[in-house]
């Protein structure tokens, strides 16, 4: 699909990585509408020529409304806080299962019932069950129903199953799908990682992770690989793992500082003997995907940070 000139809807528009997709829309000359909860929750995407459509993922006609007329859409919208994966009670999942999983049979139902006939899914490497092996590939195993539920696991297993229910869906109503599975983003206004990242790196002296290697990925690539994905035909019916690369942790921390990050006078190293990487082949053959270093990636995350003081997620 050449973007140009097409009417690509955004689920969570205003959130964190819906902003990087807007960006990425809108650089391919793309007419981006936000299907959002609150439309004027960033007056700046508004200045920027998009539209903003409000519908929650809980209204299926809302939903219908706001991609009336659309080329394709985005289902980018979904429940991910660091803050609820140490939470406790049945409340946990109930609330992750209603927007996760029903959010999503929201948005397919409603962009079949408005006649939209290709979606490109955001899912999550976080779908993976068993990850145990060095690296993983697309065609890895995922939790199921059977899964065994803990607050702390939420997330995952409704992102798993919400995937899986896109699949279902998009075969019924013969909706062209792509899924795109990221690692854990980073980026500007990051509310989840690089908050944490913040706070363990502002303090005079701080502790620090050691021999954790943690596969991350820039906000704009992932939204990179969305358009990608959008534009080029051999991504219908495919999954893609769009991850980042098998750097140390310290890595990151090293880059962080050269970019103008601020960090500790003294770092106590606390060992985490953890790896885990994915494999991203696929979508770099297919799509000509590519991970920036994370030194150019934090270099404009500070830039766009220094810009403006965006607001938080969707």
């Amino acid at each position: 699909m050449e973007l140009k000139g097409k009417q690509i809807a955004v689920t969570g528009a205003t959130g964190f990585l819906g902003r990087y997709i807007v960006d990425a829309l809108l650089a391919r000359e793309a007419r981006v509408v936000g299907v959002v909860r609150n439309p004027n929750r960033v007056p700046e995407l508004i200045e920027r020529g998009v539209e903003m459509r409000r519908a929650d993922l809980a209204d299926r006609e809302q939903l219908a409304r706001g991609f009336a007329g659309v080329d394709a859409v985005v289902s980018n919208a979904a429940l991910f806080s660091v803050g609820k994966m140490f939470a406790f009670g049945n409340r946990v999942w109930e609330e992750h299962h209603r927007t996760n999983i029903e959010g999503t049979r929201n948005v397919f139902e409603a962009a079949a019932a408005a006649g939209v006939r290709r979606v490109v899914h955001v899912s999550s490497c976080a779908v993976y069950a068993r990850r145990v092996q060095p690296s993983i590939d697309e065609e890895h195993p995922q939790l199921s129903e059977q899964s065994r539920r803990t607050p702390a696991n939420a997330y995952q297993i409704s992102k798993a199953l919400s995937e899986q229910l896109a699949w279902r869906l998009a075969e019924q109503h013969g909706i062209q799908l792509t899924t795109v599975r990221p690692c854990a983003i980073y980026g500007a206004f990051d509310p989840n990682f690089m908050a944490v990242v913040k706070r363990l790196l502002s303090p005079a002296v701080s502790v620090f992770p050691a021999l954790l290697h943690l596969p991350l990925v820039y906000g704009g690539d992932v939204a990179a690989g969305i358009a990608l994905a959008l534009q080029q035909e051999v991504s219908i019916g495919k999954a893609y793992n769009t991850t980042g690369d098998d750097y140390p942790i310290s890595a990151f921390r090293a880059a962080w500082k050269a970019a103008g990050g601020k960090v500790p006078l003294v770092t106590l190293p606390i060992p985490l003997p953890v790896r885990q990487s994915f494999d991203h082949g696929r979508v770099t053959r297919d799509l000509g995907w590519r991970n920036r270093s994370y030194l150019e990636a934090l270099r404009e995350t500070v830039a766009l940070e220094a810009q403006t003081a965006r607001p938080g997620t969707a």
